[in-house]
């Protein structure tokens, strides 16, 4: 097993068809590739897709540079920031194309699956701080692509820039964004902390949002879940075992090892869009008197990227932006890799060992009632609103 310059994108097992790769879970929670040697024809077909070692070959400069926010407000309050990808999706939904993203499922297992419906889609909206599974969907998304089907894929830079190589030619019926991304924790580490929060709520966890604008808005990172207890739905707006879980992917502390020299913390990027928060955008902008509801950074690096966005701009207000004011933003990622912290050597082996005290170490700073105070000032401020707003329809 090779634990080193993986991504565990699952191309070179997909694209090996003498089925002589296998993926291998270390203990930390990661996979690496595995091969048989005795069935390795020594092709090298698994080198040739692989995008930590060929990623370059698939990388494009940016064309534009956007800040963006969709005019659908109920579609922009469930997305984690513009909702650029919402825009991008339907108009693949309309078209008769699929779409294929990140998304829960019945286990709270993340995985990447391909949805045909609007209704569908919502499973693959919002930010997950996971490592999402590939499995074979290389190889379904080159079937429908082989049949004319529109497609579009999201997901990390290195998962697209897998499915670039392994699809080994162009095809004008395929769209792709990539993230400005942080690293991603193992599906391990994030049961662990899941498993513990069911535990203190003695319930199984119904919904769980890394980021949820109800609470405080766009630019507070707050996350929520929702429990079934006696047969009803409970929200709740605060846990402390994945508020520290959210801390501690921050931090750096629980990121894949391969992600601190991440080859595609660049400009030049992988997908025909780039997706991110377009953090300290009022510093920049001051075309949107929406803000808090989320604004996307987007980056179009490609002429099928220029088409998509000729097609989806007039549902959105959008205003020119430029790379240097993407670099100035609080996405390091666009430029670097995310710092590997000191206590990531031994994060891992502290989570699965003393569960509580690793948690604990994140939340001494920790003040709850702040979260619950924003979320309180923001219903308030709702409800204000639409009192003015009657007020004026009854004149």
């Amino acid at each position: 097993m090779v634990e080193n310059n993986c991504s565990e994108c699952n191309a070179c097992v997909q694209i090996c068809k003498h089925q002589a790769i296998e993926l291998k879970v270390n203990e930390e929670g990661f996979s690496y590739p595995c091969i048989n040697i005795e069935k390795c024809i020594h092709c090298n077909l698994c080198i040739e897709v692989c995008p930590m070692q060929n990623g370059d070959k698939v990388k494009l400069s940016n064309l534009k540079v956007l800040a963006v926010q969709i005019k659908n407000n109920k579609t922009l309050q469930k997305s984690s920031s513009g909702g650029v990808f919402s825009l991008i999706a339907n108009y693949v939904i309309k078209n008769n194309g699929i779409i294929y993203g990140a998304a829960w499922n019945a286990e709270m297992q993340l995985c990447h699956i391909g949805v045909e419906t609007e209704k569908e889609l919502e499973r693959l909206r919002g930010s997950k701080y996971v490592h999402s599974y590939i499995g074979n969907v290389f190889q379904d998304i080159k079937v429908h692509l082989k049949n004319n089907r529109l497609v579009y894929f999201t997901g990390t830079p290195c998962q697209v820039a897998g499915l670039k190589l392994f699809l080994r030619k162009s095809y004008d019926n395929l769209i792709t964004s990539d993230l400005i991304c942080h690293g991603t924790p193992s599906q391990k580490i994030f049961d662990v902390f899941r498993h513990n929060m069911e535990i203190e709520l003695n319930e199984k966890n119904v919904d769980y949002k890394f980021r949820d604008k109800s609470i405080a808005g766009w630019s507070c990172s707050s996350s929520s879940l929702t429990i079934r207890k006696n047969g009803k739905k409970h929200f709740h707006i605060y846990n402390r075992n994945m508020r520290a879980y959210y801390l501690a992917f921050i931090k750096g502390d629980i990121t894949r090892e391969d992600c601190y020299s991440c080859p595609f913390t660049t400009v030049e990027r992988v997908g025909d869009i780039t997706l991110a928060d377009f953090w300290g955008i009022d510093k920049f902008h001051h075309f949107f008197p929406n803000q808090n509801n989320g604004v996307s950074l987007v980056l179009i690096n490609s002429q099928q990227g220029i088409n998509i966005w000729e097609n989806i701009k007039n549902d959105a207000i959008s205003e020119n932006s430029s790379i240097d004011i993407a670099l100035q933003t609080c996405n390091k990622n666009l430029y670097e890799p995310t710092i590997r912290p000191c206590a990531r050597n031994d994060s891992y082996k502290k989570a699965f060992n003393n569960f509580i005290s690793f948690r604990d170490s994140y939340l001494l700073q920790e003040n709850p009632s702040k979260i619950y105070i924003s979320y309180y000032k923001r219903k308030i401020k709702q409800i204000k609103c639409i009192e003015y707003l009657w007020k004026l329809i009854n004149k």
